[in-house]
């Protein structure tokens, strides 16, 4: 069984952004969690197609601890500004809108956890919405795993792309899902520090490596 208090300290570690190199993470016992990212081949194609996953990932996982946690007032709310950006025809519109969600997602969630009953609150779930709650989180830190790897994959794809003429036309994609990543890790970031004490009450084990396979989530309702 894996050791909780080192995955606490990855997280904390990877929500700070902080990169060791190879023998800091061995000499922690963290091994493959904060090893380097792994190669997407040149391929930038195949990168902005895991980037896109990455994010759709990162937006469904947040959106799952957002209904598991948040207060019906801050689910009400959210609801009706989700409402609007599904009705936004602009695609720029669309985008920001959807971005001020996912933000006020967060910051509900973030709320939750200050909240002096929070640890309590979760050891009262029933099992299934423990279980929705725990494999929410383990989607959460997988989308930040493949956000740090793919971050890492970014500049060598630009450098690579910016030598070959045929391929100049997709660096500004490249560097714009670079950015978004980075923009969403900093975001996230906030509230990656909860997930341990999320993990320890539900019973369960964050991910480890980023090409591992998302949980499945459902709707249970929230909190009472």
């Amino acid at each position: 069984m894996r050791n909780f208090s080192k995955t606490k300290s990855y997280i904390a570690l990877l929500s700070l952004g902080v990169a060791l190199s190879a023998p800091s993470a061995m000499a922690f016992g963290l091994g493959d969690l904060v090893g380097g990212s792994k190669s997407a081949g040149g391929d930038p194609d195949a990168f902005i197609k895991t980037a896109q996953e990455a994010d759709v990932l990162m937006n469904n996982s947040v959106g799952s601890l957002f209904k598991a946690l948040a207060s019906k007032e801050d689910l009400a709310k959210v609801e009706e500004r989700q409402k609007t950006a599904n009705a936004a025809t602009d695609p720029k519109e669309k985008a920001a809108m959807q971005s001020e969600v996912f933000k006020s997602e967060l910051a509900a969630v973030e709320q939750a956890k200050a909240n002096k009953s929070f640890d309590s609150d979760i050891a009262k779930l029933d099992t299934a919405k423990k279980a929705n709650l725990g494999a929410s989180a383990f989607n959460f830190m997988l989308a930040l795993l493949k956000d740090k790897d793919l971050i890492g994959q970014a500049q060598g794809l630009v450098t690579s792309l910016s030598s070959n003429p045929m391929n100049i036309g997709k660096l500004g994609a490249i560097k714009d899902a670079s950015g978004n990543l980075s923009s969403q890790m900093a975001a996230a970031s906030k509230v990656a520090g909860m997930m341990p004490g999320i993990f320890k009450v539900v019973k369960m084990e964050a991910p480890t490596k980023s090409d591992q396979k998302p949980m499945e989530t459902k709707d249970t309702g929230g909190k009472e």
